[in-house]
């Protein structure tokens, strides 16, 4: 019994473990004010108020599609670059990257500017002012995922897990600040807003070292542009269908079923969001490897391991105790959804096994995945067009879609995986 100790040490040891408990601790702190901002505005606003936040969030997170692929897109090159140690080349991508990004996000603000009413009016959203005020974060939203792609992609987890923790704190503090002082939904937005001007100037400080290497101008802007189209793809089919369900509640059910559902998917998704720092993790460590030309599926199995037991963890609580979690976090209100609470976290689980396969396809170039995610988008709208509208039949029909996402992906990262091993026997025979 003696070496027990010094193999789970010999364990944590590993530089995978280590990273990943970094940013486990980083997005639990993240996830924890990200859902005490939920809490709070929960019990502050009234069902109806939280249920048009919450699908104002939701219609961002779809938008925040184009940071999700920049981080990836950075962390990708950054990674290759890294471990090259060519230090030059990651300068020159944060410099031009902070240019292009920062004058696309100011005109995508402007279309959406244009747009808003249209929005507004599916949504069933009277203030119009609520969108701009949330959308004005979309310029810094460009930028900021560049300074974390970069410490993501040189494998600097502390410093990462510091902005993307300190991101979710100034929401809390300032968007609870404004709805206590009466400015509601639209307070709560503005919070968002200046979370985002703090995590930025933030994070710059973290990257300050690397602006004493001379820029290097010889990026290879084809492959970056080509790899972030097909991710985009990819992260835009991904993020939408975890969302989706949210908007067309919006659209088809009552304000107060909408309400209610909001409730459910919020505490839902921390299911999503728990072991979200282990696809953080695997995707630069994967990609480093398949530089070197070193083998990383183990890479991917050890990370749907962990991300299986946060997970299913999380699941297992909510089929056990769903009414005393409930009113523990949003009161009485909220008690008659509370059977449906693990069947919801249960799709968000799948939905977590699928982010671990994404990063790892994408951190070793198999952007071809983007056409299964958008299939089997295409199918959950349609479902959830045309089916029962009602909160139940929703999330059977959420469930059932999820967990294909894994099994689809799996089979074809397997079969990648052994066509690759087939052709390395053929050259050496």
């Amino acid at each position: 019994m003696a070496s027990r100790p010094v193999q789970i040490f010999h364990i944590w040891k590993q530089d995978f473990y280590r990273d990943a408990l970094i940013m486990m601790v980083a997005v639990t702190l993240s996830n924890f004010f990200n859902y005490l901002y939920q809490l709070l505005m929960g019990r502050m606003l009234s069902p109806q108020e939280y249920g048009e936040l919450f699908s104002l969030l939701s219609l961002f997170y779809i938008f925040s599609v184009f940071s999700t692929t920049i981080n990836t897109s950075i962390t990708k090159f950054t990674a290759v670059y890294w471990a090259r140690e060519e230090y030059g080349k990651i300068k020159s991508i944060i410099i031009k990257g902070t240019k292009v990004l920062g004058l696309f996000g100011v005109l995508l603000f402007g279309l959406i500017a244009l747009i808003s009413p249209m929005f507004s009016s599916f949504l069933q959203i009277e203030d119009n002012t609520l969108l701009l005020v949330l959308f004005a974060s979309l310029p810094l939203s460009m930028v900021l995922p560049i300074y974390q792609g970069a410490l993501r992609g040189m494998q600097r987890f502390s410093a990462l897990g510091l902005s993307t923790s300190s991101w979710a704190f100034l929401k809390v503090l300032f968007g609870v600040s404004l709805v206590a002082l009466g400015y509601g939904v639209f307070g709560g937005l503005l919070g968002i807003f200046l979370a985002h001007v703090g995590a930025f100037f933030l994070t710059l400080m973290f990257l300050k070292d690397l602006f004493q290497y001379r820029e290097t101008g010889d990026l290879e802007i084809r492959d970056i542009l080509s790899y972030s189209g097909l991710a985009f793809l990819a992260v835009l089919a991904y993020t939408t269908m975890w969302n989706i369900d949210v908007i067309l509640v919006k659209h088809y059910l009552s304000p107060l079923e909408a309400g209610q559902y909001s409730a459910i998917s919020a505490l839902g998704k921390i299911v999503l969001f728990a072991p979200g720092a282990i696809g953080m993790v695997i995707f630069p460590k994967a990609a480093e490897k398949h530089e070197k030309g070193e083998e990383h599926f183990q890479v991917l199995l050890r990370g749907m391991g962990l991300t299986l037991l946060i997970s299913g963890g999380i699941v297992l609580a909510y089929a056990l105790f769903p009414e005393f979690i409930i009113k523990i976090i949003y009161g009485a209100k909220y008690l008659n959804v509370a059977p449906y609470l693990w069947r919801y976290g249960l799709a968000m689980m799948f939905f977590s096994l699928a982010s671990v396969m994404i990063n790892y396809s994408l951190s070793i170039d198999k952007t071809d995945i983007f056409l299964y995610l958008l299939g089997l988008l295409t199918t959950e709208i349609v479902m959830l067009s045309i089916g029962s509208k009602n909160i139940s039949t929703i999330i059977d029909m959420l469930i059932g879609v999820s967990a294909s996402i894994p099994i689809v992906l799996f089979i074809s990262i397997w079969r990648q995986n052994n066509a690759q091993d087939i052709n390395t026997d053929a050259r050496l025979q």
